[in-house]
């Protein structure tokens, strides 16, 4: 059950056919909520199509998105492969400027909080190195992954953003 706060956010879920269940993109919302409720923001699913692509490889595959992004709502892809265009690390999720847009790309093998992470990103956070914070990629023990949350400097950026933002539809 979602529960809405002073902000809420609409995400328009592009889905590849046969990726992910209902399941997992109820997880990845619930943790996203979870971890903005420490700002007073919520995200809801809108709506929901099917777009054919399943692998993105190159900045040109994740560029073709933009296209589809055409409102003043988040946009999220879920794919079933992500690569990494920099590196060859790999990558799970990525929030993508392409064509003047933002969005989010998730591949299907993701752990649930990538969508939070990559919400924080496009609530203007960068990676970083605060050991409690999901915005730290390196790999580590110390916290366990369900006390890692966004650090209380994150936070005061992500409230003042959330409430700017022009993506927010405020709750009664």
């Amino acid at each position: 059950m979602n529960v809405l706060l002073a902000v809420v956010f609409q995400i328009v879920l592009h889905v590849a056919p046969d990726t992910v269940s209902d399941a997992w993109l109820d997880q990845m919302l619930a943790v996203a909520n979870a971890q903005f409720h420490a700002v007073d923001a919520s995200f809801e699913y809108a709506a929901r199509d099917e777009h054919s692509v399943a692998h993105v490889v190159t900045r040109t595959d994740r560029n073709a998105f933009a296209k589809q992004v055409t409102d003043n709502q988040i946009h999220v892809f879920v794919i079933g492969k992500l690569e990494n265009v920099d590196d060859d690390k790999p990558v799970h999720g990525v929030t993508w400027r392409g064509k003047g847009k933002r969005y989010i790309i998730v591949a299907a093998d993701s752990p649930d909080r990538v969508l939070a992470h990559e919400l924080g990103h496009l609530f203007g956070l960068p990676h970083s190195t605060y050991k409690i914070s999901i915005m730290n990629k390196t790999k580590r023990d110390d916290p366990p992954l369900d006390q890692r949350r966004f650090s209380d400097e994150e936070l005061q950026i992500l409230r003042a953003n959330v409430k700017s933002s022009k993506l927010a539809q405020h709750a009664p």
